[in-house]
């Protein structure tokens, strides 16, 4: 069950990430749409319209018969391959070129998918090739698998041409089936008539051959039989009966050996009509039942029990002797029958010799009959048969029937609007998902903050919403308003790095705010951080550090020749180089970008004693870093203050350059706070009457200068 909760959630935590990559991508997914519906669209109007006819064919079970004759072909079967057969019979070249030949299909009548060309057959073998080509391309033959009705459809750019052209196969079809039983019965009749004239001289040559027999040798058919023939007869019927009884005989004895083998020989009928074995049995009953009554008294020791034991075996010894003779009798009468059988066959044998010799002509004279009445039963078969296939020529039926003809269509068939519309709703839609799916993976964006929660570790200490221009505000209103849900995302950044100066034991930190990437808004996040806590009673510093690209400045609204690098080189007191914000008790560093290198300021030892100095002096110091493209200057930052958060717009945040900063502080043993997320959509509400339209993208680079009102806490930074 864990597993697959596991993988939900990773389904749907990928489908959240699809279209979150299409929504970040939504003008390259509607370039796609458009672009899929701009195809769709030219090639709808430059397809050729297409005008699709249908004829419907039916295989007629029943079936006409004029004459009561076979005829010379069967009915087809009523069975799926017939059925199949049939079909591919229809789409076949060869009724292709029935109908084409039918038709008389000439010049413009066949186009050549949908081009302006057509075909003229005119006698060229290729160009009649394809035309044959084209009409079995734009023919089909189909079968709904419940009954015996095939559909014939023809799809042409004319509409009567497509619906000549079905109708023309059914009617070929029709055909097909009338010439097949014609051009059969035909060649039948004509098979047979030349049978008949040979079977004719062969009977009359075994006929006058029998008769001629007879006359040479002076038989006369009198219609009875010969004493031998009487006599074979009798002695045939004697010896079947020697036969059978010699076979019962020996399967008795043969049952009689086997009972008696057993032990059970009183079981045999023979045994059981024995009027001696009756008696010798009614004995032994009556003894037996006294032993019986002996023993059930109990009285064993009874004088007359050895004396009825031995007249008990005694009895069994005659009655198998009585068994034996029996058995005896059995095997003296197969001997008895065997040689009966033997005179009874010799006898056969000499009638047969002389019925032989008496009659050899008459069985002659037989035989040439025989054939004679064989060859007239041909004859008169083939006779019969051959009248019938004279009168069943000409009316041969067709077992299949037109139950619809084809008409031309009112409406083209193709191209298919909804069809069209859908296919490049579609492939838009899949180019689009892929072009946005291609560009994500090729983006090194943070995706969903759950998947970066879980692959960084951090926490999300606050979400900083999209705000507009004049809508963050100060004043006992703050909270309420369209302002409310900035104003929220600040106090929870505060409440986190005030929970964390708790731990500290109250005592004044340094927090270092930096991004993945530049742009990511964290000047703006530093900027109503750091008047907000202010506005809370804390003392806050907020310090430039970030030389490469300085932005603090314009966010306070601060100009001045007095910045951070002048006071490293010892040209400006620490104290002339802390401004005040205008609009917050806020006190700020500003810097300028230089020309020297970075490291020669942020690595210099007035710098650790400014940080050192400024610890003492403030509650709270917030200095604006580089972002982690520069490692080494985030480095050196984070080594000087107590922790580091990471400001991050899912938008523009580069994952790995998150990943790996967090994994190089943690490993130099730096305290990471969490991030805060930068930019998150809000909910759409009622709009302020007296706000600005234009939007503040807290994560540009655009700057603007602050408002002189005092109800605007920060203007944008980057």
């Amino acid at each position: 069950m864990i597993r697959k909760t596991e993988q939900t959630s990773t389904a749907q935590e990928g489908l959240s990430r699809l279209v979150t990559l299409i929504w970040q991508h939504r003008a390259v997914f509607t370039a796609c749409l458009l672009l899929s519906a701009l195809v769709a669209a030219i090639g709808f109007a430059r397809a050729p319209k297409r005008y699709h006819s249908e004829a419907v064919v039916a295989l007629d079970v029943r079936k006409l018969q004029a004459l009561p004759s076979e005829s010379v072909m069967s009915p087809l079967p009523q069975e799926s391959p017939v059925l199949r057969t049939e079909i591919d019979i229809i789409g076949s070249r060869s009724m292709a070129e029935r109908v084409y030949a039918n038709l008389r299909l000439g010049p413009s009548a066949i186009d050549t998918g949908g081009k302006n060309d057509r075909i003229v057959a005119g006698g060229n073998p290729d160009v009649y090739r394809k035309a044959i080509d084209e009409i079995l391309n734009n023919v089909r033959v189909i079968n709904d698998g419940r009954s015996y009705t095939i559909y014939i459809s023809y799809t042409a750019t004319d509409p009567v041409l497509a619906a000549t052209i079905a109708n023309g196969f059914a009617a070929a079809y029709i055909d097909y089936q009338i010439d097949l039983q014609t051009t059969a019965t035909r060649r039948v009749s004509e098979w047979l008539g030349e049978r008949l004239v040979s079977l004719q001289k062969k009977l009359e040559q075994s006929e006058r051959g029998a008769a001629e027999f007879r006359e040479k040798e002076g038989l006369v058919n009198t219609g009875g039989t010969s004493l031998q023939a009487q006599q074979l007869s009798g002695l045939n019927t004697e010896l079947t009966a020697l036969q059978a009884r010699l076979a019962g005989t020996r399967a008795r004895l043969a049952t009689a050996t086997e009972v008696l083998r057993t032990g059970e020989g009183v079981g045999l009928v023979e045994v059981l009509s024995s009027p001696a074995i009756q008696l010798l049995r009614a004995e032994e009953a009556r003894v037996i039942r006294v032993i019986a009554d002996i023993n059930q008294s109990g009285a064993r020791m009874n004088p007359q029990r050895p004396q009825l034991e031995s007249q008990l075996a005694s009895l069994k010894t005659q009655i198998g002797e009585e068994v034996s003779q029996i058995v005896s009798s059995l095997r003296n009468e197969i001997d008895i029958n065997q040689k009966q059988q033997r005179e009874v066959y010799a006898n056969l044998q000499e009638v047969q010799r002389a019925m032989s010799a008496a009659s050899i002509a008459t069985v002659h004279a037989g035989q040439l009959e025989r054939e004679a009445n064989a060859n007239r039963s041909i004859y008169e078969t083939y006779l019969a048969r051959y009248k019938q296939m004279i009168e069943q020529d000409g009316i041969a039926t067709a077992e299949a029937r037109i139950i619809t003809q084809a008409m031309p269509g009112t409406k083209p068939t193709s191209p298919d609007r909804m069809l069209w519309a859908l296919g490049a709703l579609l492939l838009g839609t899949i180019s689009g998902a892929g072009a946005a799916l291609l560009m994500g993976v090729n983006s090194r964006s943070v995706g969903s903050i759950g998947t970066l929660q879980q692959q960084t570790g951090l926490a999300v200490i606050g979400r900083v919403p999209r705000m507009r221009t004049g809508e963050i505000k100060a004043g006992p209103g703050m909270f309420s308003g369209s302002a409310a849900d900035f104003h929220c995302a600040v106090a929870d950044i505060q409440t986190s790095i005030q929970l964390n100066q708790a731990k500290a034991n109250g005592r004044s930190q340094v927090i270092a705010f930096t991004s993945s990437v530049d742009g990511e808004g964290k000047t703006f996040v530093v900027t109503n951080l750091a008047r907000s806590l202010a506005s809370s009673g804390l003392n806050v510093l907020v310090i430039d550090a970030n030389l490469r690209d300085p932005s603090i400045g314009d966010a306070f609204g601060i100009q001045s020749a007095y910045h951070l690098a002048r006071a490293m080189q010892g040209a400006t007191p620490f104290d002339d180089v802390i401004h005040h914000d205008p609009l917050s008790p806020v006190d700020v560093i500003v810097s300028e970008r230089q020309a020297t290198p970075p490291d020669f300021i942020l690595g210099a030892d007035s710098f650790a004693a400014l940080i050192a100095e400024m610890r003492h002096r403030y509650d709270l110091v917030l200095i604006d870093c580089p972002s982690a493209t520069y490692e080494l200057d985030l480095m050196r930052l984070a080594g000087m203050a107590d922790a580091v958060a990471f400001v991050v717009d899912r938008e523009r945040a580069d994952r790995k350059n998150l990943e790996n900063a967090v994994a190089r502080l943690r490993a130099n043993g730096e305290q990471v706070v969490g991030m805060v997320v930068n930019g998150v959509r809000r909910r759409k509400r009622g709009r302020d009457k007296t706000a600005s339209s234009v939007i503040v993208d807290t994560a540009g680079s655009r700057q603007l200068k602050p408002s002189p009102r005092p109800t605007v806490l920060a203007g944008e930074a980057r």
